[in-house]
């Protein structure tokens, strides 16, 4: 592999870690100190679905019991499980794609085909699925942390589709039904760490379109429906917006360091860390983005996703800390101490009907065994329950 084209050199400490980290995730069957597990929530938001190890759990977001468990001792789970109409799409560090319903059970488990070495003899050939998955009303998509995009049914998990990139796919694939900037087909856009962005046909995966980003993408894209644009971080300390219907690079942003984690997108500004420990305010405008404001708030890096409720911006860092801030300027609320790294995005859970001590809980996943998932006060930081508990 090429590193000095997969990741540009900005700094020679940091490119170390994060070639540890993939070097760590590659030759181990399951998660280890430098990854870290998947949590979501479904649409209702009533249930958390937490990937690990051989495991998918469900559990109840207010006390933290477990509802039940789906196990597979083949499997290592990584990827941050998807939940549609009460489904449970999440990868594996096979390749696979398992479809679990709402009780628990397997509904079917897609398997990439086999290929053939030595005459008769097979294997199954060996990749990871890092990222979440995205899902339109027949097919579920998804990409490989070596290369490619797969695109599987949502019935029986038949392959329907693959796309060759150069690289690894760690970001969960975008799709827009009836998307006005491609003749109003539905495309799936996908991010590699091949630098570029592409815009694959839906229903064919055939490639529609692709832009050099000058740099490896991670993070999942932001979708801004009204201008027609997506915006995503790179390993080239940029926040980059970029035009679907013209296919060019319309603004940039410098960043102090590297860009993990995807921005929270509100209200036409995008919140978001970086790996220097800085958060951002930036706000979109016709010209471009226009920083509101900046602060270096954590110690070591933030990869990520910042989450928003009730005025504040709350998002955690590899210093073992979750902090709120003010979303208007940035000022310090509270900031609790998880005893471990946070390296996964953050979930948000309001509040139950008719509960006015509480605003909410923000789930936090760690690298500690024993404190997996962390559920704090939104207001308050306070800690409610941990699993495992």
């Amino acid at each position: 592999m090429n590193t000095s084209r997969l990741f540009p050199s900005r700094s020679r400490l940091l490119l170390g870690v994060l070639l540890l980290s993939a070097l760590l995730l590659a030759a181990c069957g399951g998660p280890t100190q430098e990854s870290w597990i998947g949590v979501s929530t479904d649409e209702q938001q009533d249930t958390l679905y937490v990937s690990q190890g051989k495991r998918v759990v469900a559990i109840n977001p207010v006390s933290g019991a477990v509802l039940w468990e789906y196990e597979d001792e083949r499997a290592t789970f990584y990827a941050v499980p998807t939940v549609v109409d009460g489904t449970v799409y999440v990868g594996d560090y096979s390749g696979r794609m398992h479809a679990v319903d709402a009780n628990g059970q397997r509904v079917w488990r897609y398997q990439p085909a086999k290929q053939a070495i030595l005459g008769p003899i097979e294997v199954a050939p060996k990749d990871r699925v890092i990222g979440g998955a995205a899902v339109d009303s027949d097919k579920v998509f998804f990409g490989l942390g070596s290369r490619n995009v797969a695109a599987v049914s949502r019935t029986d998990g038949q392959e329907v589709w693959t796309f060759t990139t150069e690289h690894g796919v760690w970001a969960r694939p975008l799709y827009v039904a009836d998307d006005p900037s491609n003749g109003n087909r539905a495309v799936v856009y996908v991010t590699s760490l091949d630098h570029n962005l592409y815009a694959l046909d839906a229903e064919t995966g055939d490639e529609l379109w692709h832009k050099n980003l000058g740099g490896a993408a991670p993070g999942n894209l932001v979708y801004d429906a009204a201008r027609q644009r997506v915006y995503v971080g790179t390993f080239v300390s940029e926040l980059l917006a970029v035009d679907l219907k013209s296919h060019d690079i319309v603004a940039r942003f410098k960043t102090d360091g590297w860009l993990w984690g995807s921005p929270a997108f509100d209200d036409d500004v995008l919140y978001f860390g970086d790996l220097s420990g800085a958060l951002y305010a930036v706000r979109v405008t016709e010209s471009g983005f226009e920083q509101v404001w900046k602060k270096p708030i954590a110690e070591e890096g933030i990869r990520a996703t910042p989450i928003l409720t009730d005025g504040l911006l709350i998002v955690a860092s590899e210093d073992h800390n979750v902090y709120a801030v003010s979303k208007e300027n940035g000022a310090s609320r509270w900031y609790r101490d998880v005893k471990a790294q946070v390296l996964a995005d953050l979930v948000f859970v309001p509040a139950e009907a008719g509960d006015e001590q509480e605003a909410g809980l923000v789930i936090v996943s760690t690298t500690e065994g024993d404190r997996l998932v962390v559920a704090l006060a939104a207001t308050s930081g306070e800690e409610r329950w941990v699993y495992p508990g």
